[in-house]
């Protein structure tokens, strides 16, 4: 690694504090429009600053295929706009802006990140603190001092906006919490921190359960068995901890048959008649309607309805054919560039979470491209950790 100045030093100093600030603050900044503010903010000052001082190779962060492929799936989607037909000129800006913000946090983040592994480890620590603090606070402050009852679905205001979104971030809380216990032998050394680790993974699952979000749930569920088969702990704690969870899992679906019951009865929740819906008014099949277009539901008793409920549907309708290649080719190019860097815990867990993210798009949301908010947090911040790594493989290691 070529060593850094004084300068770059203390930059990146000052901004992993702002990151941290600024990612954590999707669970605890109250409104979401400040916390919005104060990203824009920060990326329009960071990003010229690392540009203007030169601080950064941009024709080695190109050396990796995550950045190659998410750059056509996002230069395509921006291109779609040319030939979508937008209600408002809002709904050709708001993309735009989204990914300028993406680009420059991504660029900042690997500037921030390279040649720093403490940082990222403290990155993970705030995020599970921040993440299960809040939680904790917000269910306490619904449930024992609003008298809320437990049916009600629980959800942290601000950022995260709804209660889907609380409950991917609650998942991706409790893998994230699951994979510092198996994936950082320093962590289990420390019998405080594996205390720490578990209450706040009760924490995660607990309110995650609160939220009533069936997908996050069997989600984190599917990938927490997942985590613990890939450890690298041995094979007979793995069969114990598999066999305890399949215990609790068992009791708690006894203990929450009623609820079960209510999830079973609620069924799909007329996502096939929305997406039929959607699909017959669907008829540029290969390049899409434009990324600022609104596709309304023509007809039926879901008439007007404009949410598409699939981030693979939304990719589908603006970009066609070719839009949804590119997306499946840039979340193929993660997965894969996450197995083959297994070796590295780190990234293995950044690659089950990019997975959970990837499954939770599968039957909600709109899109990838989105403001800095819940989604975003555990679609993009995996893949840009996954293409830090990726860099980091490389020959030439020292990018910036």
């Amino acid at each position: 690694m070529i060593a850094t100045s004084p300068f770059e030093e203390k930059t990146k100093t000052l901004f992993f504090y702002s990151i941290v600030f600024f990612l954590a603050g999707i669970f605890f900044i109250p409104e979401k429009n400040l916390h919005l503010k104060l990203f824009i903010l920060f990326a329009c000052i960071a990003f010229p600053l690392i540009t203007f001082k030169g601080l950064c190779k941009w024709s080695a962060v190109f050396e990796s295929r995550i950045v190659i492929t998410s750059s056509l799936f996002l230069g395509f989607s921006l291109l779609s706009l040319f030939w979508s037909g937008p209600e408002s000129s809002r709904d050709i800006l708001n993309p735009i802006k989204n990914v300028f913000y993406l680009a420059s946090f991504w660029l900042i983040f690997l500037f921030t990140f390279n040649g720093a592994e403490h940082r990222l480890k403290l990155l993970v620590r705030c995020l599970i603190i921040a993440g299960s603090v809040t939680a904790v606070c917000y269910a306490a402050y619904h449930y024992l001092h609003l008298d809320y009852p437990l049916t009600r679905r629980f959800s942290i205001p601000g950022p995260l906006v709804d209660k889907v979104r609380t409950g991917f971030c609650l998942g991706a809380g409790a893998l994230l919490c699951l994979g510092s216990l198996l994936y950082e032998p320093a962590n289990r050394e420390r019998k405080l921190t594996v205390t720490l680790l578990l209450v706040a993974l009760t924490v995660f699952l607990i309110t995650l359960v609160l939220t009533h979000t069936r997908w996050a749930i069997a989600g984190t569920l599917f990938f927490g068995f997942a985590m613990v088969a890939l450890s690298p702990i041995k094979n007979r704690n793995k069969l114990l901890l598999i066999g305890l969870g399949t215990l609790l899992l068992v009791t708690a679906g006894i203990l929450l048959a009623p609820l079960i019951e209510a999830y079973i009865e609620k069924g799909q929740s007329s996502r096939l008649d929305l997406w039929t819906g959607y699909l017959k008014a669907f008829h540029h099949y290969w390049l899409g309607h434009g990324h600022g277009t609104t596709i309304y539901i023509a007809e039926g008793r879901l008439a007007g309805w404009y949410a598409y409920h699939s981030v693979y549907l939304g990719a589908l309708l603006s970009g066609g054919i070719v839009g949804l290649g590119l997306l499946l080719l840039m979340m193929l190019t993660v997965l894969f560039t996450g197995w083959k860097l297994r070796a590295n815990p780190y990234a293995v867990v950044a690659t089950v979470l990019f997975a959970f993210a990837c499954a939770m798009g599968l039957l909600n949301l709109d899109s990838v491209i989105s403001k800095p908010r819940g989604y975003w947090l555990i679609f993009w911040l995996p893949l840009i950790v996954l293409s830090l790594y990726e860099l980091k493989s490389l020959p030439r290691k020292a990018f910036v």
